[in-house]
């Protein structure tokens, strides 16, 4: 193995552009070449991701940039329109490739053919990558790369990236063809002369340029039939099935998120110790005053009740990452495209919606590949209903902490995670709903025409499944570090002051002090304000000021919880496998009561309320740029609010009404 990481400004230096067809194993072929991406970020101006990568080959250094996928270099969404611009020079900050690598499918040689044509009519250096030619071999496929190279007039290279076979020669074949002279476009002035002239002139160029791939082709091809049905398509026929499929489905949720519980409680508990010996450490050694509560019950109490998930989340993105990896995603997709199509959205929602669920920002983004406008804009307005990344601490702290962990029907099944799924399928279900009225009210129409493409399967990457986890949780980690740090400084700061006029005579317990002061406060005098709106939830003024504290970012609710509550209650003692901030949620009890604050009904309202309510500016501020109007961000807030606040009542008391 020739290839390996470096950089060199000594070196000979080139640009090669890897452009290719969705589903051609284009990003595992960019990993194989140049590993982990140098540079993740947006191209100027648009929205879609720019990833370039470097590696050394033979003395020369190779900035590889991967391309969005596409099926055409005739624009007609952002992604493509980046591809064309990156090809011809009309970046910025890329200069004009000195070779072109064409991904293409050997299980599909005529269809990703039409993506390779047009790239040899840029006038550029062309090396066409065969991928998946172990699956082709599976099916029956043969291919003559040899006689193809010379039709086509450009090296054709044979790649198994997962493995590494013809990597090494890859990079051969880019250093050598990087300079020679660029191949001839196809001849298609034969084809056109053949069609009849009544047709427009894009079905007329598609035509012909399907013409040229046969002649091409002829003899090229080799297929037998093998002796069996090919596993993979017998697989599909379950996992694709309207029955079978959905429950295989739940079945791998529900398997997901209990062992996202089981799995990560062990270094939760590990984290939780760390950060109670670490809070009772600085304890010892500030003096009584301002700063001691201000790193104790601001800082520590705010970040080290957010820090104990990330194990939690990094097993989230590792199981999907890994689901991801392997194809199953794509046949996920396969099934929800029929709820979509009840609801009215088109099939190339299902993307916007997918990416969602890590962050409704790139989902919303996302929808800039839908070229009808009635379907981006419904698509755009039910986004931010997906369980975004920030949403699931608030799942898994409550669902931990309040819903009974006892089995249902299967031992290994627990009610946790049973709740933890129905989150999940709270925001699915609403959004198909709302998108279903909008349809049929606000957004008049039929949608889109959408044909879905299946990848094969093929076993993850250990480095991509990594990285995801890496940058997931780095991404949290930041959050935490940052917005949630400063946010629970402020509401330390609101709840401290100002000092409180305590009655002289009254002689009050360290307790009752504590509880009074947060009364006092700034932040009490706010929360008494809002208790109205928030007490038929089965709200107190605490929980109240929590969630309107998180309307910038949810995620901020869990140090706001922990600065909250550790201002107004001592500590109830220990409780074995609970952290600090459950310790004191468990405790927390109504002003001048016993009555607990928490329960299930309670847990149960506050998850629904967060699970539909627009709490995130910056995916307002998306919504408003994505849709060129302001107007949109308010609607979307309006409904969305509107929504938790009935989702949250309906559930409390229901909740309370069936004695939960």
């Amino acid at each position: 193995m020739v290839l390996q990481s470096g950089r060199d400004s000594e070196r000979p230096r080139l640009t090669a552009a890897l452009l290719g067809n969705p589903n051609t194993g284009k990003s595992t072929l960019f990993t194989a070449l140049a590993g982990i991406p140098t540079r993740i970020g947006n191209y100027p101006g648009v929205t879609v991701e720019e990833k370039v990568g470097r590696f050394t080959h033979r003395g020369v250094t190779i900035d590889l940039v991967d391309l969005p996928g596409t099926y055409s270099l005739t624009a007609h969404s952002p992604d493509e329109q980046v591809a064309i611009d990156v090809l011809h020079g009309r970046m910025a900050d890329l200069p004009r490739p000195d070779c072109v690598i064409v991904v293409v499918d050997a299980t599909n040689l005529a269809r990703n053919l039409y993506l390779a044509g047009q790239a040899l009519e840029l006038g550029l250096p062309t090396v066409i990558a065969l991928t998946l030619t172990d699956v082709a071999a599976t099916k029956g496929i043969t291919i003559d790369a040899g006689t193809l190279a010379a039709r086509l007039g450009c090296p054709v290279v044979r790649v198994v990236a997962p493995t590494g076979i013809g990597i090494a020669a890859l990079g051969d074949t880019i250093v050598a063809a990087a300079h020679a002279p660029p191949p001839s476009p196809p001849d298609l002035s034969g084809h056109v002369a053949a069609i009849d002239g009544s047709r427009p002139p894009a079905a007329r160029a598609a035509i012909a340029r399907y013409a040229w791939i046969d002649r091409s082709l002829e003899g090229i091809v080799q297929r037998s039939a093998p002796a069996r049905r090919p596993l993979d398509e017998r697989i599909d026929g379950w996992l694709t099935h309207r029955l079978w499929g959905t429950l295989v489905f739940v079945a791998v949720m529900l398997a997901l998120f209990t062992s996202i519980f089981q799995l990560a409680a062990p270094l939760m508990d590990l984290i939780s110790t760390g950060v109670d010996t670490v809070s009772a450490w600085t304890e010892a050694r500030l003096p009584a005053g301002a700063l001691r509560s201000l790193v104790v019950d601001g800082v520590l109490a705010g970040v080290g009740g957010v820090v104990v998930f990330v194990p939690q989340i990094a097993l989230l993105f590792l199981f999907i990452a890994i689901l991801e990896g392997c194809g199953y995603l794509a046949r996920a997709a396969f099934l929800m495209d029929r709820l979509l199509v009840w609801a009215g959205l088109s099939g190339k929602s299902f993307i916007p919606l997918l990416s969602s669920f890590a962050c409704a920002i790139p989902g919303i983004m996302a929808a800039r590949t839908i070229e009808n406008r009635r379907d981006r804009l419904l698509t755009i307005l039910v986004a931010p209903l997906m369980s975004c990344s920030a949403r699931l601490p608030v799942y898994l702290l409550l669902c931990g902490a309040f819903i009974p962990n006892v089995a249902v029907g299967v031992p290994w099944l627990r009610l946790p995670a049973v709740v933890l799924v129905g989150m999940y399928a709270v925001g699915v279900i609403v959004a198909a709903i709302v998108a279903s009225i909008l349809s049929r009210t606000v957004f008049r129409g039929p949608p889109q025409p959408f044909v879905m493409e299946l990848p094969g399967w093929r076993c993850p990457r250990p480095a991509v499944v990594a990285e995801r986890v890496r940058e997931a949780v780095w991404s949290f980690l930041k959050n935490a570090g940052t917005l949630i740090l400063a946010m629970s400084v402020v509401i330390w700061a609101l709840g401290s002051y100002p000092k409180p006029v305590l009655p002289a005579a009254a002689a009050l317990t360290d307790a009752e002090q504590q509880g009074e002061a947060l009364r006092q406060s700034f932040l009490g005098r706010a929360g008494r304000l809002i208790e109205p709106v928030v007490r038929p939830l089965g709200w107190d003024w605490r929980l109240g000021c929590a969630a309107v504290a998180s309307f910038p970012a949810r995620e901020v609710v869990l140090g706001t919880l922990g600065v909250i509550y550790n201002l107004g209650d001592v500590d109830p003692g220990e409780e074995e496998g609970a952290t600090a901030l459950v310790r004191r949620l468990k405790a927390a009890t109504w002003d001048g009561t016993d009555r607990k604050v928490f329960t299930v009904p309670v847990a149960l309202s506050l998850m629904v309320f967060f699970a539909l309510c627009a709490q995130c500016a910056s995916t307002l501020v998306v919504i408003g740029k994505e849709t060129g109007s302001w107007a949109w961000p308010v609607v979307t807030f309006t409904y969305m609010t509107a929504l938790a606040w009935l989702g949250a009542f309906a559930t409390y008391q229901l909740g309370t009404a069936l004695g939960w």
